[in-house]
């Protein structure tokens, strides 16, 4: 088993152990029933939503625009771009709100409950390295029944960088005793989570259920978490 190398270990959250998507989805119906609002097709709302959403990202993490700039202005660029709805205060009350039923969702990757457990059974040490929002993070893992299994969270904006920056994979590894040699990084996102764990100098399993293609070389490549276990 890849795990028995290794008796630290990193994961990612979103899309890694937990179901982002799947719990998104739901989510987002919970506030588009919730607020009503006249938007026609809803997958065709999401699309549009996601490309707005996904560039907001990418300038959070650059460091570009502030957490609640992105979470207000994904919904109300994607309501005033589409929808002709111009209204900030309204996508600053959906945008809290989408948050709180995210946090909420259960849905778990799957193999992710078996992997963990086998980490635990043969005393593996766990963290959590993740640039997700701190409030929903530190829930979402109790929610879904997983924050036991984590010794130490480490969530960006407390650490003050963002993945891929090598400081934050630094801190989690301290964190729970672990050295490079004997630290594997579990992540799906090829540039923050592989391409740092690389930078940082530590193993990497990149989790890509979706294959997408990548041009550098993961020390392990699998679209199956369990894996892991194998």
């Amino acid at each position: 088993m890849i795990i028995d190398k290794y008796n630290y270990f990193l994961f990612d959250i979103d899309r890694t152990i937990w179901d982002f998507d799947a719990n998104a989805s739901v989510a987002m119906c919970a506030v588009l029933d919730k607020f009503q609002l006249p938007i026609g097709n809803r997958e065709l709302f999401l699309e549009r939503y996601e490309v707005i959403n996904h560039r907001l990202w990418d300038d959070y993490e650059a460091g570009r625009v502030t957490k609640e700039y992105l979470r207000r202005e994904r919904f109300h660029q994607t309501f005033k771009n589409y929808y002709n709805i111009d209204n900030i205060e309204l996508s600053e009350r959906i945008g809290h709100e989408y948050l709180d039923f995210m946090a909420l969702g259960k849905i778990l990757m799957p193999g992710t409950r078996e992997v963990l457990d086998a980490i635990m059974q043969k005393g593996g040490k766990m963290a959590i390295v993740s640039n997700g929002f701190k409030e929903v993070q530190y829930r979402k893992l109790k929610i879904s029944e997983i924050e036991q299994y984590f010794s130490a969270v480490m969530v960006s904006e407390e650490v003050g960088v963002h993945k891929p920056h090598p400081a934050i994979f630094s801190k989690a590894m301290d964190s729970i005793g672990g050295t490079k040699r004997e630290t594997l990084m579990v992540g799906d996102d090829f540039t923050n989570d592989i391409e740092g764990a690389q930078i940082f100098g530590i193993d990497q399993f990149y989790y890509n259920p979706k294959h997408i293609p990548c041009d550098g070389a993961p020390t392990y490549e699998s679209d199956n978490l369990a894996d892991l276990i194998k």
